[in-house]
């Protein structure tokens, strides 16, 4: 009967466990997209691994730099709002494995707005005690 309760227990504290590294993962996400509406070049480096993988859904692949130049110098989008929604997260020792539907609203370099609404798939890998990104997918929904 022992046996039986401290096995329940350690079972619980890995649940426990997975739930708050999906908290912490789910809360790099949020200030990942917050990052990008302030093109924030300081967040970033805190926030993406140096070997960042960034594949866009029109098949443009960057890296770290690329990535972050681009979405500093807001060209050739200024995102006004990102949400996600739908997402999943699962976690599988010091890697997360992140879904979801991203959507923003931005403006092209020609002020006009513009609504994106993809997929995404986004892979975090645990650096100490914090979440980078290291590969990031988009892709386009079905109609």
């Amino acid at each position: 009967m022992k046996i039986l309760v401290l096995i329940s227990f350690f079972n619980l504290l890995g649940f426990y466990a997975a739930f708050d590294e999906s908290e912490k993962v789910a809360k790099a996400v949020q200030e990942f997209t917050k990052a990008v509406v302030d093109a924030d070049e300081s967040k970033f480096s805190t926030l993406l691994s140096d070997n960042l993988v960034f594949g866009h859904s029109n098949g443009n692949v960057q890296d770290k730099k690329a990535f972050i130049a681009e979405i500093i110098s807001r060209n050739p989008l200024d995102y006004l709002t990102v949400e996600v929604e739908n997402q999943k997260i699962t976690i599988s020792g010091n890697v997360a494995v992140v879904t979801h539907i991203y959507v923003a609203t931005a403006e092209n370099n020609a002020k006009e707005k513009v609504n994106i609404r993809i997929g995404n798939m986004m892979i975090w890998e645990k650096d100490k005690s914090n979440w980078k990104l290291l590969a990031r997918q988009a892709y386009r929904l079905p109609q």
